[in-house]
């Protein structure tokens, strides 16, 4: 059998020419000195930078064809290196942001595995880096990066997202940034574009619509639809469970998050009954809060009757799931449920609240909240707060602050003087029909459920 010679281009010798300076390419730069030129490569089609200083050779590619850019590029690296030397900074390989971005995504995946962050704070950094930022930053020098730069980025994605989603990319920008510089890759961090964020109200669901939600779910337990899930593509068929409805009761009872919904087994449920009856819900960390929830009674009620339905099939023990516990993807199994609700509001035409606001599965969070605001006898906002795994200021921002004075009509005509002198007072009946609160007024401690 005949072997043929070797490839000499695929050689190793012949891989580490294709590295080397084309000669006739060397270029010095003008009003610099002479150990700074640019110059091409067989590997690569764009100019390449070289520096002698201090004993080391600086390299770097200048991700430009043209000439011209390339000499200026070439005296922006060489003031960097200056500016090194002079601050005592060292100026090594690997500043582009792209290799920048993803150590401090194995970084922080670090933190993820220590518990210190969640794992969808990191996927949602890795989606938003590769989606809108690496797209637009990948290639760029560190140092290049400037206040114009940012602003320009902001310019960009601003016609499609929101404030806070620009905000959360530019925390994303920024978190690579401050990497470098504590790394010694990066003289400084630029300052970064402010943005003005409008606190949007938080779509929740009044007392009527949120019982057609459980009658509506209810109806719909056990059936199937076929749905349109992409234009191009076939349709799919959506199957309603019995976990719908029990979902909307439980999540408005226990102040829970989605996430919180997806990550819950029995093992994190006690069910307490003493002069109050609610579950007390020992669950994973969620926004770096981790303090037991304890619910509404009715909660206790969902619960039971989700466990009985699941002992049958043997899916009720410790470590099983409360929710969709045949699904082990817990994600699929959230998304699932998100599917079943998304048609529900479509259904209902429950998708906006008045103001215009976007209600998903999150607003039943927001639909617990309110309704303790609403109901709650005295409740204090620091007791609400903490059970609800959130801050005071959350609370002002996004809930009490949307209350309008004819919410609270029963404050509003409060009086703190002596009984007697008020009886004599006349009376006047200012409560209008509709939205009668499902929930009697409970005190911090109360939270039995009233009919």
């Amino acid at each position: 059998m005949t072997q043929s010679a070797p490839d000499p281009s695929t050689s190793p010798s012949s891989k580490s020419t294709r590295t080397v300076p084309i000669p006739d390419s060397l270029t010095s730069v003008r009003g610099y000195p002479d150990k700074l030129k640019i110059y091409r490569i067989e590997a690569s089609p764009f100019w390449q930078v070289r520096c002698f200083e201090s004993g080391k050779t600086v390299k770097l590619s200048t991700k430009t064809t043209d000439k011209q850019e390339a000499i200026e590029f070439a005296k922006a690296t060489y003031n960097r290196i200056l500016h090194a030397q002079a601050t005592g900074k060292a100026l090594t390989q690997g500043t582009r942001f792209d290799i920048c971005a993803g150590k401090m995504l194995e970084a922080q995946k670090s933190r993820v595995e220590r518990g210190e962050l969640s794992k969808m704070a990191h996927d949602n950094d890795i989606y938003m880096l590769n989606k809108r930022i690496l797209p637009e930053f990948g290639a760029l020098e560190l140092a290049t990066i400037s206040f114009a730069t940012l602003q320009d980025f902001v310019g960009k994605i601003g016609i499609d997202l929101s404030p806070s989603s620009i905000q959360r990319h530019l925390g994303i920008v920024y978190k690579v940034m401050e990497y470098a510089l504590h790394r010694q890759l990066l003289l400084a961090v630029p300052n970064f574009p402010t943005i003005k964020k409008k606190d949007e109200p938080r779509g929740w669901f009044p007392d009527a619509q949120y019982r057609a939600l459980i009658v509506e779910a209810t109806k719909l337990a056990g059936t199937a639809v076929k749905v349109q899930a992409t234009e191009t593509g076939p349709p799919r068929t959506l199957k309603f469970t019995s976990d719908l409805p029990k979902m909307i009761q439980f999540m408005v009872n226990s102040f829970i998050r989605p996430t919180d919904l997806k990550n819950m087994q029995h093992k994190h449920v006690e069910i307490v009954r003493s002069d109050q009856t609610y579950l007390r819900l020992s669950l994973p960390k969620s926004k770096n809060k981790d303090g037991p929830i304890v619910t509404m009674a009715e909660a206790v009620t969902v619960y039971e009757q989700l466990k009985s339905i699941y002992a049958a099939d043997g899916l009720a023990e410790p470590d099983d799931y409360v929710f969709m516990p045949q699904y082990p993807n817990r994600d699929t199994a959230l998304r699932e449920l998100q599917h079943q609700f998304n048609y529900l509001l479509d259904d209902l035409d429950f998708k906006k609240g008045p103001q215009g606001e976007a209600r998903t599965i999150y607003s039943l969070r927001h639909t617990s909240i309110m309704f303790r605001l609403l109901d709650g006898d005295k409740i204090d906002l620091l007791t609400l707060a903490r059970n609800a795994r959130t801050s005071v200021e959350m609370i002002e921002r996004f809930y009490a602050s949307k209350l309008t004075g004819e919410q609270n009509i029963d404050m509003i005509q409060s009086d703190r003087r002596n009984p007697k002198v008020k009886a004599h007072l006349p009376t006047l009946n200012l409560k209008t029909p509709g939205n009668p609160p499902i929930f009697r007024a409970l005190n911090r401690h109360d939270y039995r459920r009233h009919s």
